[in-house]
């Protein structure tokens, strides 16, 4: 059983050290839904976190469970232990049932974090399974820069978007590979408004700067 109270007073920390900036926050919805996130580190669930503490749950993978401890911290964090190596039925029931009570599920679909560049990796496939057994919407939630200590991070909310032409049918590999498709084209043209935003914000910055250097 999970322990909010626990977590809210390590978040409140977390926060000072680790801050953030929103962008869409309007596009966060109040009822189930998939949330689906480009990995750059650990800490990447924690910022989430910020807005959703009560109805909010990750797959992580099973190894980050080993230890006794850590096993609790993200069991109360919403965690949920997933064999990525395997077929885990039972992650996957547990993930659906997250959504069919209403919650909000956050998948990293690129599996493993990205430790090299900047770019979304291959999708490893299946997340968008979650959303069409349970008629959730999807969203795409898109970090800017990696998390560092008293650097802000920036990160976007895209607009949710549904997979309808897919409930209720026999899917088929081709399907899943459409799926798939979709869901990293949003994630892609989420993260690229993203990348406007920030350098819109910077060229306006140095405007401002270079004006009143002149003066």
């Amino acid at each position: 059983m999970r322990n909010r109270w626990m977590v809210r007073p390590l978040y409140a920390i977390f926060s000072l050290f680790f801050p953030s900036k929103f962008y869409g926050i309007n596009n966060l919805p109040k009822e189930k839904a998939l949330i689906v996130c480009n990995h750059y580190t650990a800490l990447d669930p924690c910022f989430l976190y910020k807005y959703y503490k009560n109805d909010i749950f990750f797959l992580a993978k099973k190894e980050a469970f080993k230890k006794k401890n850590s096993a609790k911290f993200l069991t109360n964090l919403g965690a949920i232990p997933i064999d990525r190596e395997n077929n885990d039925v039972r992650a996957m029931m547990q993930a659906i049932k997250v959504l069919k009570e209403n919650n909000k599920l956050v998948v990293f679909p690129e599996g493993t974090r990205n430790k090299k560049n900047y770019e979304l990796q291959p999708l490893k496939g299946g997340a968008g399974l979650f959303a069409i057994r349970t008629q959730s919407p999807i969203v795409p939630v898109m970090f800017y820069n990696r998390a560092r200590i008293f650097k802000r991070v920036k990160i976007i909310v895209g607009k949710p978007f549904y997979l309808e032409e897919f409930y209720g049918k026999k899917l088929q590999k081709e399907d899943l590979d459409k799926v798939d498709e979709i869901i990293r084209e949003k994630m892609i043209e989420t993260r690229n408004n993203l990348v406007e935003i920030v350098q819109s914000k910077k060229k306006k910055s140095k405007g401002i700067n270079s004006g009143s250097t002149d003066r």
